[in-house]
Protein backbone atom coordinates (compact mmCIF):
# COMPACT_ATOMS: atom_id res chain seq x y z
CA UNK A 1 0.00 0.00 0.00
CA UNK A 2 1.14 3.86 -0.13
CA UNK A 3 2.62 5.67 1.99
CA UNK A 4 -0.01 7.99 4.36
CA UNK A 5 2.34 11.40 3.03
CA UNK A 6 0.52 11.04 -0.16
CA UNK A 7 -2.00 13.75 -0.48
CA UNK A 8 -5.48 13.88 -1.51
CA UNK A 9 -4.76 15.39 -4.40
CA UNK A 10 -3.69 12.02 -5.89
CA UNK A 11 -6.94 10.04 -4.92
CA UNK A 12 -9.38 13.12 -5.19
CA UNK A 13 -10.74 13.34 -9.11
CA UNK A 14 -12.42 16.82 -8.10
CA UNK A 15 -9.08 18.57 -7.23
CA UNK A 16 -8.40 18.45 -11.07
CA UNK A 17 -11.14 20.23 -11.62
CA UNK A 18 -10.70 23.48 -9.66
CA UNK A 19 -7.67 23.84 -12.12
CA UNK A 20 -7.81 26.49 -14.68
CA UNK A 21 -7.22 26.44 -18.26
CA UNK A 22 -3.42 27.36 -19.25
CA UNK A 23 -2.42 27.43 -15.58
CA UNK A 24 1.06 27.93 -15.40
CA UNK A 25 3.21 27.69 -11.97
CA UNK A 26 6.71 27.37 -10.85
CA UNK A 27 8.69 24.58 -9.77
CA UNK A 28 12.04 24.02 -8.13
CA UNK A 29 14.05 20.95 -9.61
CA UNK A 30 17.77 21.23 -9.83
CA UNK A 31 19.74 23.96 -9.53
CA UNK A 32 22.20 24.91 -12.54
CA UNK A 33 24.81 26.97 -11.80
CA UNK A 34 25.52 28.77 -15.21
CA UNK A 35 22.55 30.39 -15.26
CA UNK A 36 22.10 32.38 -12.22
CA UNK A 37 23.36 35.54 -13.67
CA UNK A 38 20.46 35.30 -16.01
CA UNK A 39 18.19 35.30 -13.71
CA UNK A 40 18.08 38.29 -11.99
CA UNK A 41 18.35 39.77 -15.60
CA UNK A 42 15.14 37.93 -16.62
CA UNK A 43 12.43 40.55 -18.13
CA UNK A 44 9.53 40.06 -15.71
CA UNK A 45 6.13 38.38 -16.39
CA UNK A 46 3.54 41.03 -16.59
CA UNK A 47 0.04 41.53 -17.89
CA UNK A 48 1.54 42.34 -21.55
CA UNK A 49 2.86 38.58 -21.61
CA UNK A 50 -0.37 36.98 -21.10
CA UNK A 51 0.04 36.00 -24.85
CA UNK A 52 2.99 33.96 -24.78
CA UNK A 53 1.56 32.42 -21.10
CA UNK A 54 -1.78 30.65 -23.26
CA UNK A 55 -1.37 27.32 -23.03
CA UNK A 56 -1.16 26.07 -26.86
CA UNK A 57 -4.02 24.08 -27.88
CA UNK A 58 -3.79 20.85 -30.23
CA UNK A 59 -0.74 19.27 -31.34
CA UNK A 60 2.46 21.68 -32.11
CA UNK A 61 3.82 22.51 -35.27
CA UNK A 62 6.88 20.64 -36.83
CA UNK A 63 7.65 22.96 -39.55
CA UNK A 64 11.59 23.81 -38.68
CA UNK A 65 12.13 27.35 -40.05
CA UNK A 66 14.46 29.89 -38.76
CA UNK A 67 12.40 33.16 -39.03
CA UNK A 68 13.15 36.54 -39.36
CA UNK A 69 15.64 36.85 -36.27
CA UNK A 70 17.41 33.60 -37.60
CA UNK A 71 16.69 31.49 -34.29
CA UNK A 72 19.14 28.62 -33.77
CA UNK A 73 19.23 25.95 -31.58
CA UNK A 74 22.64 24.30 -30.52
CA UNK A 75 23.87 21.40 -28.54
CA UNK A 76 27.47 20.91 -27.97
CA UNK A 77 27.95 17.26 -28.59
CA UNK A 78 31.82 17.54 -27.28
CA UNK A 79 31.53 18.97 -23.43
CA UNK A 80 28.61 16.07 -22.31
CA UNK A 81 28.59 14.23 -19.69
CA UNK A 82 29.54 10.89 -21.77
CA UNK A 83 28.08 8.71 -18.85
CA UNK A 84 24.78 10.90 -18.76
CA UNK A 85 23.62 12.51 -21.61
CA UNK A 86 25.22 12.45 -25.29
CA UNK A 87 24.21 14.71 -28.50
CA UNK A 88 24.08 12.51 -32.11
CA UNK A 89 25.20 15.15 -34.84
CA UNK A 90 24.35 12.93 -36.76
CA UNK A 91 20.44 11.92 -35.81
CA UNK A 92 19.97 15.28 -34.42
CA UNK A 93 18.90 12.88 -30.85
CA UNK A 94 20.02 13.70 -27.17
CA UNK A 95 20.89 10.58 -25.42
CA UNK A 96 20.27 11.40 -21.63
CA UNK A 97 19.50 9.99 -18.22
CA UNK A 98 16.35 10.34 -16.16
CA UNK A 99 17.03 13.60 -14.08
CA UNK A 100 20.44 14.61 -16.25
CA UNK A 101 20.88 18.19 -16.78
CA UNK A 102 21.73 18.67 -20.69
CA UNK A 103 22.56 22.28 -21.94
CA UNK A 104 20.88 23.44 -24.94
CA UNK A 105 22.36 26.97 -26.40
CA UNK A 106 19.83 29.40 -28.58
CA UNK A 107 20.62 32.19 -30.11
CA UNK A 108 18.80 35.06 -32.40
CA UNK A 109 19.23 38.11 -34.21
CA UNK A 110 17.57 40.80 -31.76
CA UNK A 111 17.76 42.44 -28.82
CA UNK A 112 14.79 42.17 -27.62
CA UNK A 113 13.34 40.10 -24.75
CA UNK A 114 12.40 36.80 -26.20
CA UNK A 115 10.52 33.46 -24.96
CA UNK A 116 11.48 29.88 -25.48
CA UNK A 117 8.78 27.27 -25.58
CA UNK A 118 9.92 23.91 -25.04
CA UNK A 119 7.46 20.88 -25.89
CA UNK A 120 7.92 17.33 -25.88
CA UNK A 121 5.66 14.88 -28.58
CA UNK A 122 6.01 11.58 -30.35
CA UNK A 123 7.74 11.72 -33.27
CA UNK A 124 5.76 9.04 -35.60
CA UNK A 125 3.11 10.86 -37.10
CA UNK A 126 0.78 7.84 -36.07
CA UNK A 127 1.14 8.71 -32.31
CA UNK A 128 1.27 12.72 -33.35
CA UNK A 129 -2.25 13.47 -31.90
CA UNK A 130 -1.12 12.03 -28.50
CA UNK A 131 -0.40 14.44 -25.68
CA UNK A 132 3.08 13.13 -23.95
CA UNK A 133 2.49 12.29 -20.24
CA UNK A 134 4.65 11.01 -17.27
CA UNK A 135 4.37 6.85 -16.39
CA UNK A 136 2.08 6.88 -13.31
CA UNK A 137 5.24 5.71 -10.88
CA UNK A 138 6.84 8.62 -11.63
CA UNK A 139 3.97 10.64 -11.12
CA UNK A 140 3.15 9.58 -7.35
CA UNK A 141 6.75 10.07 -6.84
CA UNK A 142 6.38 14.06 -7.17
CA UNK A 143 3.27 14.05 -4.86
CA UNK A 144 5.86 13.50 -2.02
CA UNK A 145 8.29 16.31 -2.40
CA UNK A 146 8.04 18.83 0.03
CA UNK A 147 7.07 21.41 -2.66
CA UNK A 148 4.03 19.81 -4.31
CA UNK A 149 4.19 20.61 -8.03
CA UNK A 150 0.30 21.14 -9.62
CA UNK A 151 -0.83 18.38 -11.30
CA UNK A 152 -0.31 19.47 -14.93
CA UNK A 153 3.61 20.17 -13.58
CA UNK A 154 3.75 16.75 -12.55
CA UNK A 155 2.57 15.18 -15.86
CA UNK A 156 5.17 16.89 -18.04
CA UNK A 157 8.13 14.54 -19.14
CA UNK A 158 10.53 17.81 -18.92
CA UNK A 159 11.79 20.01 -16.30
CA UNK A 160 13.76 23.40 -16.37
CA UNK A 161 17.10 23.14 -13.84
CA UNK A 162 16.69 26.32 -12.73
CA UNK A 163 16.96 26.66 -9.31
CA UNK A 164 14.01 27.34 -7.16
CA UNK A 165 12.46 31.15 -7.08
CA UNK A 166 14.15 31.57 -10.60
CA UNK A 167 12.43 34.16 -12.32
CA UNK A 168 11.07 33.35 -15.79
CA UNK A 169 10.02 29.61 -16.16
CA UNK A 170 7.16 28.98 -16.51
CA UNK A 171 5.06 25.53 -16.74
CA UNK A 172 2.20 25.64 -19.00
CA UNK A 173 -0.40 23.11 -19.83
CA UNK A 174 -4.18 22.03 -18.46
CA UNK A 175 -4.15 18.37 -17.09
CA UNK A 176 -8.13 17.97 -17.25
CA UNK A 177 -7.78 18.73 -21.21
CA UNK A 178 -6.11 16.32 -23.88
CA UNK A 179 -6.01 18.94 -26.46
CA UNK A 180 -3.69 20.88 -24.07
CA UNK A 181 -0.39 20.18 -24.38
CA UNK A 182 2.06 20.53 -21.79
CA UNK A 183 5.75 23.00 -22.62
CA UNK A 184 7.96 24.68 -20.63
CA UNK A 185 8.55 28.39 -21.22
CA UNK A 186 11.58 30.37 -20.21
CA UNK A 187 11.85 33.98 -20.59
CA UNK A 188 15.61 35.48 -21.73
CA UNK A 189 16.49 38.91 -22.01
CA UNK A 190 19.58 38.27 -24.84
CA UNK A 191 20.14 34.66 -25.85
CA UNK A 192 21.86 32.31 -23.78
CA UNK A 193 21.91 28.66 -22.77
CA UNK A 194 19.28 27.06 -20.62
CA UNK A 195 19.34 23.69 -18.93
CA UNK A 196 16.50 20.94 -18.89
CA UNK A 197 15.94 17.56 -17.74
CA UNK A 198 13.17 14.55 -18.33
CA UNK A 199 12.00 13.20 -15.42
CA UNK A 200 10.60 9.82 -16.71
CA UNK A 201 12.24 7.15 -19.28
CA UNK A 202 11.26 6.16 -22.90
CA UNK A 203 10.72 2.95 -21.35
CA UNK A 204 8.58 3.21 -18.68
CA UNK A 205 5.20 1.74 -19.50
CA UNK A 206 2.21 3.48 -18.15
CA UNK A 207 4.16 6.76 -19.90
CA UNK A 208 6.24 7.32 -23.07
CA UNK A 209 6.51 3.22 -23.43
CA UNK A 210 9.26 3.08 -25.77
CA UNK A 211 8.23 5.45 -28.25
CA UNK A 212 10.27 7.90 -29.65
CA UNK A 213 10.10 11.45 -28.95
CA UNK A 214 11.14 14.93 -29.92
CA UNK A 215 11.55 18.25 -28.33
CA UNK A 216 10.05 21.28 -29.98
CA UNK A 217 11.58 24.16 -29.17
CA UNK A 218 9.83 27.44 -30.44
CA UNK A 219 10.65 31.39 -30.36
CA UNK A 220 8.26 33.70 -29.37
CA UNK A 221 7.77 37.10 -28.46
CA UNK A 222 5.81 38.64 -25.63
CA UNK A 223 2.22 38.06 -27.37
CA UNK A 224 2.95 34.10 -28.25
CA UNK A 225 3.29 34.27 -32.13
CA UNK A 226 6.12 31.88 -33.39
CA UNK A 227 9.02 33.51 -35.07
CA UNK A 228 11.10 30.03 -35.24
CA UNK A 229 11.32 26.64 -34.76
CA UNK A 230 13.65 23.64 -34.32
CA UNK A 231 12.91 20.19 -33.61
CA UNK A 232 15.65 17.89 -31.78
CA UNK A 233 15.17 14.12 -30.99
CA UNK A 234 15.36 12.53 -27.73
CA UNK A 235 15.97 9.18 -25.82
CA UNK A 236 16.00 9.23 -21.95
CA UNK A 237 17.46 5.66 -21.03
CA UNK A 238 19.85 4.35 -18.24
CA UNK A 239 22.94 3.60 -21.24
CA UNK A 240 22.91 6.62 -23.35
CA UNK A 241 26.86 5.66 -25.15
CA UNK A 242 25.38 2.20 -25.75
CA UNK A 243 21.66 2.92 -26.76
CA UNK A 244 23.09 5.91 -29.19
CA UNK A 245 26.05 3.58 -30.65
CA UNK A 246 23.41 1.50 -31.22
CA UNK A 247 21.03 3.88 -33.17
CA UNK A 248 23.69 5.37 -35.02
CA UNK A 249 24.56 1.75 -36.57
CA UNK A 250 20.87 1.08 -37.09
CA UNK A 251 20.45 4.02 -39.36
CA UNK A 252 23.98 3.67 -41.10
CA UNK A 253 23.19 0.09 -42.35
CA UNK A 254 19.69 1.48 -43.26
CA UNK A 255 21.54 3.97 -45.67
CA UNK A 256 24.05 1.85 -47.38
CA UNK A 257 23.58 0.01 -50.02
CA UNK A 258 24.29 -3.68 -50.11
CA UNK A 259 27.68 -4.29 -52.25
CA UNK A 260 26.36 -7.80 -53.60
CA UNK A 261 23.27 -9.81 -53.27
CA UNK A 262 22.71 -11.38 -49.91
CA UNK A 263 23.80 -14.88 -48.89
CA UNK A 264 22.29 -17.60 -48.14
CA UNK A 265 20.12 -17.37 -45.15
CA UNK A 266 21.44 -19.12 -42.25
CA UNK A 267 19.20 -21.50 -40.01
CA UNK A 268 17.83 -19.14 -37.03
CA UNK A 269 18.81 -19.52 -34.47
CA UNK A 270 16.98 -19.71 -30.69
CA UNK A 271 15.48 -16.08 -29.59
CA UNK A 272 17.15 -16.76 -26.49
CA UNK A 273 18.98 -19.46 -24.07
CA UNK A 274 16.49 -22.28 -22.73
CA UNK A 275 16.85 -20.50 -19.43
CA UNK A 276 15.65 -17.30 -20.28
CA UNK A 277 12.76 -18.54 -22.29
CA UNK A 278 11.73 -20.27 -18.87
CA UNK A 279 11.63 -16.95 -17.16
CA UNK A 280 9.83 -14.90 -19.62
CA UNK A 281 7.50 -17.39 -19.55
CA UNK A 282 7.29 -17.08 -15.40
CA UNK A 283 7.50 -13.53 -15.81
CA UNK A 284 4.36 -13.37 -17.94
CA UNK A 285 2.23 -15.95 -16.36
CA UNK A 286 2.99 -13.96 -13.27
CA UNK A 287 1.36 -10.58 -15.03
CA UNK A 288 -1.47 -12.59 -15.93
CA UNK A 289 -1.99 -14.41 -12.46
CA UNK A 290 -5.39 -13.25 -10.02
CA UNK A 291 -3.54 -12.51 -6.24
CA UNK A 292 -5.52 -12.75 -3.06
CA UNK A 293 -4.52 -10.89 -0.59
CA UNK A 294 -4.81 -11.28 2.83
CA UNK A 295 -7.70 -10.09 5.11
CA UNK A 296 -5.38 -6.87 6.31
CA UNK A 297 -5.98 -3.34 7.94
CA UNK A 298 -4.94 -0.67 6.28
CA UNK A 299 -4.43 2.58 9.14
CA UNK A 300 -6.04 6.31 7.19
CA UNK A 301 -8.25 6.05 4.51
CA UNK A 302 -6.25 8.61 1.94
CA UNK A 303 -3.99 5.41 2.32
CA UNK A 304 -6.37 2.58 1.27
CA UNK A 305 -7.78 4.82 -1.26
CA UNK A 306 -4.56 5.73 -3.08
CA UNK A 307 -3.34 2.56 -2.78
CA UNK A 308 -6.49 0.70 -4.62
CA UNK A 309 -6.32 3.52 -7.36
CA UNK A 310 -2.81 2.88 -8.24
CA UNK A 311 -4.25 -0.52 -8.54
CA UNK A 312 -7.11 0.15 -10.75
CA UNK A 313 -5.06 2.10 -12.86
CA UNK A 314 -2.35 -0.55 -13.81
CA UNK A 315 -4.95 -3.13 -14.36
CA UNK A 316 -6.56 -0.84 -16.78
CA UNK A 317 -3.63 -0.01 -18.60
CA UNK A 318 -2.83 -3.93 -18.89
CA UNK A 319 -6.77 -4.61 -20.29
CA UNK A 320 -6.06 -1.55 -22.91
CA UNK A 321 -3.13 -3.62 -24.11
CA UNK A 322 -4.92 -6.93 -23.70
CA UNK A 323 -8.09 -5.62 -25.71
CA UNK A 324 -5.68 -3.45 -28.46
CA UNK A 325 -3.87 -7.29 -29.21
CA UNK A 326 -7.98 -8.91 -29.13
CA UNK A 327 -6.31 -11.13 -25.95
CA UNK A 328 -8.59 -11.71 -23.34
CA UNK A 329 -9.92 -9.63 -20.69
CA UNK A 330 -12.92 -11.34 -18.77
CA UNK A 331 -11.27 -12.73 -15.59
CA UNK A 332 -9.06 -9.19 -15.39
CA UNK A 333 -12.84 -7.08 -15.92
CA UNK A 334 -14.00 -8.79 -13.31
CA UNK A 335 -11.29 -8.01 -10.97
CA UNK A 336 -11.57 -4.32 -11.96
CA UNK A 337 -14.70 -4.03 -11.15
CA UNK A 338 -14.53 -6.12 -7.62
CA UNK A 339 -11.77 -3.53 -6.70
CA UNK A 340 -13.84 -0.52 -7.71
CA UNK A 341 -16.98 -1.54 -5.29
CA UNK A 342 -14.14 -1.82 -2.80
CA UNK A 343 -13.34 1.62 -3.41
CA UNK A 344 -16.77 3.11 -3.11
CA UNK A 345 -17.06 0.79 -0.01
CA UNK A 346 -14.37 2.70 1.26
CA UNK A 347 -15.65 6.09 -0.07
CA UNK A 348 -18.62 5.25 1.69
CA UNK A 349 -16.77 5.00 5.20
CA UNK A 350 -15.29 8.19 4.52
CA UNK A 351 -18.90 10.00 4.42
CA UNK A 352 -19.88 8.51 7.48
CA UNK A 353 -16.84 9.45 9.52
CA UNK A 354 -17.25 13.00 8.00
CA UNK A 355 -20.92 13.38 9.11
Amino acid sequence: MMDDSIPSSIILDEIHNTLLFGDVVDISPVAYEQEAHQMESDPPWTSATLGVLQTPIGPPARTVFNGIHNFVVEIDGSNTQKQKYLYSHRLNRIYVNMECNFSVNFKWDTNEPMYVRATTVFSEPAQAQKRVERCIQHSHDSYNQPLRPEPHVVKNVLRSARAAGGAGVHYCGSAPRADSWYSVLVAFAAPAAHAFQFVCKNSCSTGINRRPIDVIFTLEDVSGAVLGRHVVGARVCSCPRRDMLADEKQAGGKRRAPAAPPAPAAPLAPLAPPAKRRLRERERADEDAVVTLPEMKIYGVRTATAGIKVMLEMMEHVKAIKSSVQQPVDELTRTINELKTIKENIKSIKKENEQ
